[in-house]
């Protein structure tokens, strides 16, 4: 029974979504360096509820939980009023078999009122899964399909092309395609640090048209998530 997560990490993360990006932004992601050797396909198994306030996604045998702690506006585009935002979030990676008390917690976090006292001891995810909708009705399981693909920028110049991955001002710029539930793109810019998130930004969406920015939705995956659960579409 796992009580504590195999890993965790605080990280910072400006994200937006659209229904394809500019070819211009997407070959000056691709000419950075990789931070793997290849694409990774996925498929994220989001449980969800409609107010429920944490990221719970099951991938492949973990548990991955993420919980907003803050946020930082990042004004993109004066003159649409168009704001964008960096947000802190907490990530637990967890095992199964998990605790009693890890299961009461995430029940909070989806909002399930009257949790039962008693629960039991969850060995896998499809456990998990049923002992959650059996607790609430509203609990569901949204299955999201991901192509990605990670790249580093670095943020002092002396680093570029040196390829070290340890070093702290290189910064993880992700994109993925989703093809499920609804056919669209995400462009995120991670790090421990806001300030190299900050700096990050403009380095990958300086040279970017306005047009384009107007046409992309700041937005993080609880919320997508929330839309989709909700049966919409993020752009209709």
């Amino acid at each position: 029974m796992n009580e504590n997560p195999k890993f965790s990490e605080k990280l910072w993360e400006w994200r937006a979504f659209s229904k394809t990006f500019h070819k211009n932004l997407l070959n000056m992601v691709q000419d950075l360096p990789a931070k793997f050797d290849r694409p990774t396909t996925m498929t994220d198994n989001y449980v969800w509820t409609p107010h429920c306030n944490l990221n719970i996604k099951l991938r492949e045998k973990d548990l991955k939980i993420k919980e907003l702690i803050c946020f930082h506006s990042c004004y993109m585009d004066n003159a649409s009023g168009n704001t964008t935002y960096a947000e802190q979030w907490t990530m637990e990676v967890y095992s199964f078999p998990i605790s009693t008390l890890l299961v009461k917690r995430i029940g909070n976090g989806l909002n399930i009122s009257n949790i039962s006292k008693s629960l039991p001891l969850v060995e896998d995810k499809e456990q998990f899964i049923r002992v959650l909708q059996s607790e609430s009705d509203s609990v569901r399981v949204l299955s999201i399909f991901k192509q990605r693909e990670q790249r580093l920028v670095p943020i002092d110049e002396e680093l570029k092309g040196k390829g070290n991955k340890e070093q702290g001002n290189l910064v993880t710029v992700e994109i993925s395609h989703l093809a499920s539930p609804e056919e669209v793109s995400t462009l995120s810019i991670e790090h421990s640090r806001i300030d190299n998130v900050l700096a990050a930004i403009p380095k990958i969406m300086g040279d970017v048209d306005k047009k384009i920015y107007r046409g992309m939705i700041s937005m993080n995956y609880l919320q997508a998530v929330k839309v989709w659960g909700l049966g919409k579409k993020i752009f209709d």
